[in-house]
């Protein structure tokens, strides 16, 4: 199945979804559009189908607890529709290895006007937080694969984009910092486009090793051209059912 079947989102669905999360009564917490797009990948990697009742909740709080007050019925269809027919986009992109853009927006200075260069790579901030809060949540990646140095690698190349926790353990920080350092130097990037480039390389490669593709298994076993037709009409498969393969 081609990975764009269905297609993205248009940038009208993405604004309106962004609204609609936006809109989401307090005292939940929703996540923007952009930490969304990060969120549904990490989930996508996970090794094994995370069911969607069990992932839904975290759209509309970080925390995974039920809305209350409770959305409009019809509003909260609308935003389940949306994120589905999104998440389907992306796991059909992962399984096929294809590339997909990340969902972001520009960055800009104090004066309200963009920037450029190296700085506009911080537009990959809240990505990577919703690509990490789905890896917390669900945390069946790490339990499994978590002493792959290939997907600790992976994961770096999507980590260096968060900035420092001070809440984190000085241990855990110091080899946090030390990665980001190593990453930097022997994958320096020049701005966002390269940025969005090797992270989806990232994204791909740790597929790869969590949910490896598997051939495809016969439902029967090949037949040579040259050997009797299992249909028992007593020709050579070529010329016979073979022939339609041809």
């Amino acid at each position: 199945m081609a990975a764009n079947v269905g297609g993205p989102l248009s940038e009208r669905e993405i604004e309106e979804l962004d609204s609609a999360l936006a809109a989401v009564p307090e005292p939940q917490e929703s996540l923007d559009v952009v930490m969304l797009d990060g969120f549904l990948v990490g989930l996508l990697l996970q090794p094994d189908p995370v069911p969607a009742d069990q992932w839904l909740p975290y759209v509309f709080d970080s925390e995974g607890q039920p809305a209350d007050p409770p959305l409009a019925p019809a509003a909260k269809a609308r935003i389940v529709d949306l994120v589905m027919r999104h998440h389907n986009y992306l796991a059909a992109c992962i399984n096929a290895r294809e590339g997909f853009d990340p969902i972001v927006y520009p960055v800009e200075d104090d004066a309200g006007k963009a920037v450029t260069g190296r700085a506009t790579i911080e537009a990959l901030a809240p990505w990577a937080a919703g690509f990490m809060s789905a890896l917390n949540a669900f945390p069946q990646l790490l339990d499994t694969y978590g002493e792959s140095s290939e997907l600790a690698e992976s994961l770096v190349g999507v980590m260096r984009h968060l900035p420092s926790d001070p809440d984190e353990p000085p241990a855990d920080a110091r080899r946090f910092a030390e990665d980001k350092l190593r990453i930097e130097r022997d994958m320096p990037l020049a701005d966002l486009d390269d940025a969005i480039e090797h992270l989806v390389e990232c994204v791909l490669d740790a597929a790869d090793i969590a949910r490896p593709r598997k051939p495809l298994a016969r439902e029967t076993p090949k037949v040579g051209r040259n050997e009797p037709c299992p249909c028992g009409s007593g020709r050579k498969y070529k010329q016979c059912h073979g022939a339609s393969s041809n």
